[in-house]
């Protein structure tokens, strides 16, 4: 649980039926939840049997009674309700509640005039207004990516309903779990991991078969798999050199809690004078129409200052912009920029930018600014094993130690992307209601001071896993054998939280 929210797993039974009980007990000490619910869709009673006897905590699965139960982790309180109709007497037993979990909760789209509506908003509605408050309503029926304000009327009064899905995402090739931090005000995070990546198959080089194959040779547990040679995993069938030191290495990473380093090379920027600037921008989504808020912050100094544009529209969107590129002009005769997968994201859009608002700067940009990528350098390259389960910063930086807490715990950049969109709009188009529109600008739900800790959280987790990465000792050559030797005094086990 964070300083100031609690962890709640959410779970489709068909999407954890296929791990083992040593996996299982791996995703839940990985997320670590205060709380897991199982939603209804997919529901197994032997998949929840398996989770009541691997998780001490309270466990409340959507298939079960149609009752009204409520759990509470340190002030943070939620409700879940077997269906819709329980609403109405809950809002006089338990109204204080600040989550309502309902799998009731789903959007329905009219076949013939194609308008949106949100199933079971009458009783959440009811709810809210007999309850007051402002809680957030949580869903199973909806993946953990969804965030919409909907909005209904209730003896003539409009009602706010904001819904947040809590399912496992589904991308290509499977579910990812999703972890959600949930916070009193309504803020919620999601964490999300593949299913696949947990037990033995959290190891690079590891799928279903290989697993089998290692737990059959006396390699059950990660753990054992990091004091393996590579000569002796190659005696398995199956697993040729490449992979035994891809094994090895992934193993040590996990296990460890620390960088494996690939490579003699050094990690950019290399050279004595080249003092690293660490970057993170916020934007309005992937393919962005507007960067919104840029963080920066320098070692060297030990400084954070951020450019963020607290009225954004699309008529300007390049202030922050303008205000970052003055900024770093004044400051760095010939800087040298670092961010997490910067190549493929910010570097590309704060070119097209400053080129766009902020052309007076472009010539300095092109010509006196380095841009440097740790991602593209340890992952692509193939320079560093990660010991994250996937490669995203903040699972890596979680894995090395540094934990959130506070406002930067409950908010996630594709959630603040979303609202950013949703203030831009002015108005959620002819989907956003149960009974109609609502305005964007009091709807966004952005805390612009919990968007500059989320942003300052980013860049100072990219400043320690950079350092990290410089810290892991280099690869050395391998031996007549095979194997690689390394020098075990001077692993890295893990980072301050700041």
């Amino acid at each position: 649980m964070s300083a100031e929210g609690a962890e709640l797993l959410a779970l489709r039974c068909d999407a954890v039926a296929e791990l083992d009980e040593s996996a299982l007990r791996d995703v839940l000490g990985y997320f670590d939840p205060a709380l897991v619910y199982v939603v209804r869709d997919a529901s197994d009673v032997r998949v929840v049997s398996r989770l009541r006897r691997a998780f001490d905590g309270p466990i409340v699965s959507a298939a079960g009674p149609a009752e009204v139960q409520t759990e509470t982790v340190g002030d943070v309180s939620f409700l879940f309700a077997g269906s819709t109709a329980l609403l109405e007497d809950a809002a006089e037993s338990d109204p204080s509640a600040d989550y309502i979990v309902c799998d009731d909760l789903e959007p329905t789209t009219d076949a013939v005039s194609l308008e949106a509506t949100l199933a079971g908003h009458e009783a959440a509605a009811c709810y809210r207004a007999r309850a007051g408050g402002d809680p957030t309503f949580l869903t199973g029926a909806l993946e953990a990516s969804y965030d919409h304000v909907w909005t209904a009327t209730v003896d003539g009064e409009s009602v706010r309903l904001p819904v947040r899905g809590v399912a496992p995402l589904r991308r290509s090739g499977g579910a990812e779990l999703a972890g959600l931090t949930c916070d009193r005000a309504g803020s919620v995070a999601v964490s999300s991991v593949p299913a696949d990546r947990f037990g033995l198959q959290a190891l690079a080089g590891v799928g279903p078969t290989t697993a089998e194959r290692l737990r059959t040779n006396g390699y059950d547990t990660r753990a054992a798999v990091t004091e393996a040679t590579e000569t002796a995993l190659c005696a398995i069938d199956g697993i040729g050199a490449s992979t035994a030191r891809e094994i090895v290495d992934s193993a040590r990473a996990l296990a460890e809690s620390r960088v494996v380093r690939r490579t003699a090379d050094p990690v950019p920027p290399a050279t004595d004078a080249a003092t690293p600037l660490f970057v993170d921008i916020e934007t309005d989504g992937l393919q962005p129409t507007i960067i919104w808020l840029i963080g920066v912050y320098d070692p060297e100094r030990d400084a954070y200052v951020d450019f963020v544009d607290t009225e954004p529209t699309r008529d300007d969107p390049g202030a922050a912009t303008r205000e970052f590129v003055s900024w770093l002009a004044a400051e760095y005769d010939a800087p040298s920029l670092v961010a997490w997968n910067g190549h493929s994201f910010d570097y590309e859009h704060l070119e097209r930018f400053v080129a766009r608002d902020a052309p007076a700067y472009h010539e300095y940009w092109r010509e006196h600014v380095s841009t440097y990528d740790p991602y593209d350098w340890a992952v692509r390259r193939d320079n560093a094993v990660l010991p994250g389960r996937t490669n995203r910063l903040g699972d890596v930086a979680h894995a090395l130690g540094c934990d959130r807490s506070g406002a930067a715990a409950a908010l996630d950049g594709k959630t603040l992307a979303e609202r950013i969109r949703r203030l831009l709009e002015g108005s959620r188009g002819p989907d956003s209601g149960a009974n109609g529109g609502s305005d964007a600008a009091a709807d966004s739900g952005i805390d612009w001071d919990a968007a500059r800790r989320y942003c300052e959280a980013d860049v100072r987790e990219l400043a320690a896993v950079y350092d990290a990465i410089t810290a892991a000792p280099p690869a050395t050559q391998h031996g007549t054998n095979g194997d690689r030797a390394t020098d075990d005094s001077t692993t890295q086990t893990g980072l301050a939280d700041f």
